[in-house]
């Protein structure tokens, strides 16, 4: 049962009431930007390259919480967002409540068309939702897209960076060729877990969210095609970062 349209009734449970629970209490008001990460190795990278400071152990979001940072001489925070749509929600939902307005998503994607390859750098401009969480938000969704502001700075700003839709899937053992092939004819170049949630919740939520990802592997196009296979060395994960970085800057 998705979202009912005359349903007016309140959440049996909502990010501040978790914010405040008993479990612990967290009384840190964020600085209005936050670079979340949903692929390994970004906390790490900006701990090893950049002046940090830690707001605490555990940012209290439903999923598995996680450490929070901030840039030492920038009013920015940072932390790993999750994996998938659920925690992507989660985390939007908690950041919202303690202050944050421009959410930075950093991530990576597969993808299945001659357009892009892998190592190249994607802004999307709208996401196809494949994903369940943005159907408990809306009663009837097919698409979302970034903030409009924050998606032109990021282009313009990230180097060879280039804009196309994607796909954002629950379920990454049905990705079949018939599916990719129906989504590349609606536009789409490749596939994450969490765009279109992170565009959706944050939309519903007021949240100025935009999207930056990386090619890390590219799809067969077709059945007796080469296999999937990893093929971003970590030095392009590292290039990868940086420039995500220093697009937050600019904010």
């Amino acid at each position: 049962m998705w979202k009912l349209k005359n349903d007016d009734s309140k959440a049996v449970i909502t990010a501040r009431e978790h914010i405040n629970s008993c479990h612990r209490a967290f009384l840190i008001d964020l600085p209005h930007t936050a670079v979340s990460f949903f692929m390994h190795g970004g906390v790490e990278f900006v701990n090893d390259n950049y002046k940090v400071l830690k707001y605490d152990d555990k940012f209290p979001r439903f999923l598995a919480s996680c450490p929070i940072y901030r840039f030492a001489d920038r009013d920015i925070c940072f932390l790993d967002g999750g994996r998938g749509a659920p925690q992507a929600a989660d985390t939007l939902e908690t950041l919202a409540e303690l202050g944050v307005k421009n959410v930075i998503s950093v991530g990576m994607c597969g993808v299945f068309s001659e357009k892009v390859d892998t190592g190249d750098i994607i802004v999307p401009d709208l996401a196809f939702v494949e994903e369940g969480t943005s159907l408990h938000y809306y009663s009837d969704i097919e698409c979302s897209k970034p903030h409009s502001d924050l998606f032109r700075l990021a282009l313009g700003n990230i180097p060879n960076s280039k804009s196309f839709h994607i796909v954002s899937t629950d379920a990454v053992y049905r990705q079949t060729f018939i599916k990719e092939d129906l989504w590349r004819k609606k536009g789409a170049v490749g596939i994450d877990m969490e765009t279109s949630a992170l565009f959706s919740v944050g939309k519903i939520l007021n949240l100025n969210v935009v999207s930056i990802l990386i090619a890390s592997d590219k799809h067969p196009l077709n059945e007796g095609d080469e296999k999937w296979q990893w093929r971003m060395p970590p030095n392009l994960r590292k290039e990868f970062f940086a420039k995500c970085i220093n697009f937050a800057f600019k904010i």
